[in-house]
């Protein structure tokens, strides 16, 4: 437990890369990582896109300014919308809504297996969605929502601060600290 927890708490955004490729087997690896994230009931309303070739992640940089540097992969996170839109309106915008949330988790399963293996990424949002679907020839039923560049750090990455978990975290109602000593 105490590896993963140092995995945790030491992960951060990496934004420059290295350049250097990332051997097929590690990259088979972080996306089996990927794909083994919590999914509600089962759906896995789920699609990647993973980019290697060097011209296409060039193409994929310049539809996105928060791609810096340049990464081994760019992989694009999609919702499957025809996994989510076959039920009554409501219930399918509810489920729609968590496979965002479940793509997400798969994100984050993605980071974190990258930076156990010392490789790094950052999860960007801010990316031309028409011209990502074009070059990618993504499908309309296929809705990218995170472009997410994985590579070896240029640079030691250095841990961002983080609030004390005190301030963000209540106990049984909004608000209340821990009781000091264990819990009853």
């Amino acid at each position: 437990m105490s590896d993963l927890l140092d995995v945790l708490r030491s992960r951060t955004v990496l934004r420059n890369y290295s350049g250097k490729p990332v051997d097929d087997i590690v990259v088979d690896g972080l996306l089996t990582a990927m794909v083994s994230a919590p999914t509600a009931s089962n759906k896995q309303a789920w699609s990647f896109v993973v980019v290697r070739e060097p011209e296409r992640v060039r193409r994929l940089r310049a539809f996105s300014p928060g791609i810096i540097g340049t990464p081994a992969l760019v992989v694009v996170a999609c919702v499957d919308r025809s996994r989510t839109d076959r039920l009554p309106g409501h219930i399918s915008r509810k489920i729609y809504e968590t496979s965002r949330l479940c793509v997400a988790m798969a994100v984050e399963n993605l980071l974190l297996a990258a930076h156990a293996r010392g490789l790094g990424g950052c999860p960007v949002s801010s990316f031309r969605e028409a011209a990502v679907r074009t070059l990618l020839g993504i499908p309309d039923h296929i809705e990218p929502l995170l472009m997410v560049p994985v590579g070896h750090p240029a640079e030691p990455p250095v841990p961002s601060d983080r609030r004390d978990k005190n301030e963000v975290i209540s106990h049984e109602i909004w608000g209340q600290c821990p009781a000091a000593g264990p819990a009853a």
